[in-house]
């Protein structure tokens, strides 16, 4: 009976369940591309260092991303769905139930996804193989070997992070009380932080902070690499932790003169601090990825590395490509996230029209919604960025300035405005089709 009950809530909800599913599938092909290559340096042996070198480098802060960009995800699917569980709860479901439900929902996605994502990792891999045999750091002839380790890393991480994600968000869902079923709003996820939240941001700020500290005192070599790139993205994800906090300094513009559309706006996103800090962390996650590790690259390539039969210039193509993959599989949480949250939004912009406002208003909110929470995904994300490119750049080239052009900074940060306007501008032209009364009674 649960497993029917699951299967046609799964159906009801497809779209949503679709964006979970998209993450999970290319989570779990980016972490079976490095499971891969280190299956095969340790079945190779000798001279196969650096096969077993980048995953251990690169793959471990790997994973926290692709965790973190899975359980963001679905914990933001279920918590659409609160008041639909609170509903179930009033129709005399009990709190386990509703906990189970939620599981084998999630589940019901997950497991295809990730299969789904066996093939292409593998793939995956084997382009970064041929990129590191056509560099001359791995003997050829070398074949790819993905075995039960391969698996086990990607299918095995992805599918870690969406029972964990159900099983807080189910918790918090079943802890819900009935009678908010029926509120003509949805539950709302609460103006403060839980201790957990608080806690495992500042947790990881500190160990940032820390890893950051300790890559002052590394030799300057292929391993400084490996603190440096975990301490921008420990303050990264710490920072998404925290961002429902600096979410709601928008507040100061809510009474300011900048027009009535902009003041809405300002007061939504400080209103829906969760919310919107649900569609912030991902930016905050690519904006510091993405200008953490391509500084750090060009401030190794700055340094005179570039000859053909020097290491660190051989292995620079491999480490761009290696970071174009994981940059777009954050692009795909951010643009998936933001979709999400602004189909969610459909009754929300009934009753704005019901209360005369233009669709041109709507969209003008929408896109000063998204124009501010893009803002500030690049502030924070530049935090994290600095984590990693100062002491990196201070250890390289002994100022805290980290070589490269401006024009890659200007780029990443007007790359994440853009995604922000793709994804919610056309979703909200979408929901925006809708007769008002129609959308005002959506669920």
């Amino acid at each position: 009976m649960m497993w029917g009950l699951a299967f046609r809530t799964v159906r009801a909800h497809l779209g949503s369940y679709l964006v979970s599913a998209i993450v999970m599938m290319a989570g779990t092909a980016l972490l079976t591309a490095f499971a891969s290559l280190l299956e095969t340096g340790l079945e190779t042996g000798g001279g196969s260092e650096f096969l077993i070198m980048l995953p251990a480098i690169l793959g471990g802060w790997t994973v926290a991303i692709v965790a973190f960009g899975v359980v963001s995800t679905v914990s933001l699917t279920i918590q659409h769905r609160e008041r639909e569980l609170a509903l179930l709860r009033l129709i005399a479901a009990t709190p386990r139930q509703v906990r189970w439900n939620v599981m084998l929902e999630t589940l019901i996605a997950a497991v295809p996804a990730v299969v789904a994502g066996l093939l292409p990792g593998v793939a995956l891999g084997a382009v970064v193989l041929g990129r590191l045999v056509d560099a001359g750091l791995v003997g050829t002839p070398t074949e790819l070997r993905a075995g039960w380790l391969c698996v086990a890393i990607g299918v095995g991480t992805s599918l870690l992070a969406a029972v964990t994600a159900a099983t807080i968000s189910s918790r918090r869902a079943a802890s819900v009380p009935p009678v908010r079923a029926l509120m003509e709003a949805a539950p709302s996820a609460g103006r403060s932080l839980s201790r957990a939240r608080v806690v495992g941001g500042f947790g990881l700020l500190a160990v940032g902070s820390s890893l950051a500290a300790a890559t002052l005192f590394m030799a300057n070599g292929p391993l400084l690499s490996s603190t440096a790139g975990p301490a921008g993205v420990a303050v990264a994800v710490g920072l998404a932790l925290l961002s429902p906090t600096v979410m709601r300094i928008t507040g100061g513009f809510s009474h300011a003169r900048v027009g009535a559309t902009a003041r809405l706006a300002a007061r939504n996103v400080h209103a829906r601090a969760k919310q919107s800090a649900s569609v912030v962390s991902p930016l905050i996650l690519l904006v510091g990825i993405a200008a953490g590790t391509l500084y750090m690259q060009s401030t190794e390539d700055s340094v005179g590395h570039g000859a053909a039969g020097d290491v660190g210039g051989r292995l620079a193509p491999v480490n761009y490509l290696v970071v174009t993959m994981i940059i777009g599989f954050a692009a795909i949480v951010v643009i998936n996230t933001l979709v999400a949250a602004t189909r969610q939004r459909r009754r929300e912009f009934g009753l704005l029209r019901l209360s005369a406002a233009t669709r041109a208003q709507v969209l003008a909110m929408v896109t000063i919604e998204a124009a501010m929470t893009s803002g500030i995904a690049v502030v924070l994300g530049t935090v994290a960025a600095a984590a990693t490119t100062v002491p990196y750049s201070l250890v390289k080239t002994g100022s805290p300035i980290a070589s490269g052009p401006a024009w890659m900074y200007l780029a990443i940060a007007g790359g994440a405005f853009l995604l922000a306007m793709l994804a919610a501008l056309p979703t909200a032209m979408g929901a925006l089709r809708l007769r008002p009364i129609a959308a005002a009674s959506a669920a």
